[in-house]
């Protein structure tokens, strides 16, 4: 009986050692991501992530500083090269919604919902409204899903849940505009990487950058 014991234990142990060779530390990393969070303050995506970043256009990479300015439920994270403010993304943060309102010259009404709380990932949600830039609107509707993923950044791998927006804007001639928004928010350390489809992606710089 005893033999037996040790064999089974064995066995157990060498199934479990087998299970995470054969997992990838990527893998085993996003296991570490909570798939539901009843209240923004479980998930957190309005806070600072760091105040360091990379602002990349069109294959251009420029480093910039990364600040917060909150007023009421408005936040807005600035993104400066000197005293010089390159772009401002906008967002809007309730206890029941974390919304992207925009960026400086750019603006969704409403606001599209990022985050509903009480939050599950992985299922799917819509939003209707106007898609504007300048003062040229256009109605505009999107198709929201979210999945927990890794992302690699500055050289780490950083478990994250990643909120894809499909959007479709109406244009006069009857085609459709087609445009995507990805938002990789890390649990209690906020969007550490955004990229947003036609304009700009935003991710940590190095360190010692503005």
């Amino acid at each position: 009986m005893k033999t037996a014991s040790i064999a089974f234990g064995s066995a157990v142990v060498g199934l479990l050692a087998g299970c995470f060779l054969n997992s990838s530390p990527a893998s085993i990393l996003s296991q570490e991501v909570s798939k539901s969070y009843t209240t923004a303050s479980l998930l957190q995506p309005d806070v600072l992530p760091y105040t360091s970043a990379r602002l990349v256009a069109f294959g251009t990479s420029v480093p910039v500083g990364m600040s917060r300015v909150q007023k009421l439920d408005k936040v807005s994270f600035n993104l400066n090269a000197g005293v010089e403010t390159l772009e401002v993304e906008r967002y809007e943060n309730t206890p029941t919604e974390f919304r992207f309102a925009g960026l400086s010259d750019e603006t969704f009404v409403p606001p599209i919902p990022i985050v509903r709380y009480p939050f599950t990932v992985g299922k799917a949600w819509s939003w209707a409204g106007t898609a504007g830039l300048g003062s040229n609107e256009k109605e505009a509707t999107a198709e929201l899903k979210s999945e927990v993923t890794t992302v690699k950044l500055a050289g780490e791998d950083h478990a994250c849940i990643l909120v894809q927006a499909n959007i479709v804007v109406k244009t006069d001639g009857g085609t459709n505009n087609k445009r995507t928004l990805k938002f990789w928010i890390e649990p209690m350390k906020g969007i550490v990487k955004r990229e947003l489809g036609f304009s700009t992606t935003r991710e940590p710089g190095p360190v010692g950058s503005p």
